[in-house]
This record gives structure tokens, sequence and C-alpha cells, in this order.
């Protein structure tokens, strides 16, 4: 597996090239676009930190690929307590979601990621705590389902969002939406309070995704409360 970065007009292109079959279903899932034999994904060319950007994307893009496709252990433990020790003090204002959320209550989900959801106004503190460690920009998403999206390699990838859309929500409420950032509960996990979404919302969204084990555990878990 290979990278090359390319530009093209006011974009930068960054092609993932030389592949094995097993990559390109996660590289689908992570919204590249197949292109002449290679994955492909656009970003502004006048990005902040872009060469530092695609150094880190040269040095860690396989290792991420890998965790994402279970082929090699992904230590979410490990990348969210940096995450945190990362933010702290820094008057970010920030809530996990996904699987990870479900996993600090208890819940064995096997995350392959980790995402977080910021204010949209706490993105530049974001760029410059992580400008080292950010592996895909932290953009403006022109109207998807949250206002900013970008990646964060550190020791696992790191999804960051922002301000998410009311779309989220229809038909029901689910735990990456407005209704949860505005529901949002607290775990205490390895000496940190995290804010997390209602666990119902985690139920909802994995409902929705066709996730029948993962809604199996969750509900096993509501049972008990």
């Amino acid at each position: 597996m290979k990278v090359l970065f390319e530009e093209r007009g006011d974009s930068v292109i960054f092609r993932v090239y030389d592949f094995d079959s097993k990559y390109e279903k996660i590289l689908k899932m992570c919204y590249y676009e197949f292109d002449a034999n290679s994955y492909i994904k656009k970003f502004p060319k006048n990005t902040k930190n872009l060469k530092k950007i695609q150094t880190h994307y040269s040095n860690n893009f396989k290792e991420m690929f890998d965790q994402l496709g279970y082929f090699r252990p992904i230590p979410w433990q490990k990348a969210l307590l940096q995450f945190i020790e990362k933010v702290q003090e820094k008057q970010i204002n920030w809530w996990l979601t996904g699987s990870c959320a479900a996993c600090i209550r208890g819940i064995t989900l096997n995350p392959h990621d980790i995402d977080i959801m910021v204010d949209s106004e706490d993105i530049n503190k974001i760029n410059e705590v992580f400008k080292d460690y950010i592996i895909e920009p932290i953009i403006d998403t022109n109207g998807w389902l949250t206002k900013e999206f970008g990646v964060i390699f550190l020791h696992a990838r790191i999804d960051i969002a922002s301000d998410p859309q009311t779309c989220l929500d229809d038909p029901e409420p689910v735990d990456c939406g407005p209704y949860a950032r505005a529901n949002l509960e607290e775990i205490l996990w390895n000496g940190h309070l995290i804010k997390v979404p209602p666990v119902n919302l985690q139920l909802n969204v994995n409902k929705r995704r066709g996730r029948l084990d993962r809604v199996k555990l969750i509900q096993e878990f509501i049972k008990k409360q």
C-alpha cells in the first residue's frame, strides 16, 4: 500500500494505490473515491500545516487502515487517554460518541476508532493542539452531517466532527445528533469525567445500521440498569 500527494487546481489529492483488495471496503467506508485503480480524497491546497499532515499520513496511513479493518489491535484506550491529556485545561468543549462511548460504560463493542464531537468554535484550538497528529485535515464539509470533519491519528484513529446537523435525528434521535448534544451524561472512566450521549440513543443508531450483535449487547446492558 502506497500514498501519493498531488496538486490539482485549488486542491491537494491524497491518492492511495497498490493496495491489497482487503482494503477496498475500508477505503470506501472512509469516503475515498475510486480513481484509476486507486482511491483518492481531496482537501484544500491552502490547508494549514499541510506538509506536516502529509508526513503524518505517510508514516501512519497503513496502520490506520489496518486497525479499521481489524487486521491489527486497536489501542483505543491509550488513544482516548492521550486525547484527554492533550485537551485538558485548553477550554475545549468535547464529547465522546460512537462505540467507545458505550465501551466506557462497560458495553464491549470492539471499536475500530474513536468518535469525538466538538464545537465549531474550538476547531482552531484542536488544529493547534493536535498539529503533529492530524492525518486528514479538519475542514468544512459544506453541508454534510456535521459542520467540520477531520481525522487525528494518535495511537488509533480519532474522528473529529463539529456541530451535528438536524438531519442526523431523522427519523429518531441518534448518539451523534443535536438531541444527544443537548442531553449529554457524564461517565467516570480512568479518573476522567467524560460526556457521552444517553445509551438509548446508541441503541437507536445500531438498530438503524442493522448491527444486531451490538443491539443485543446494549439491550442487555439497559435491562441491568
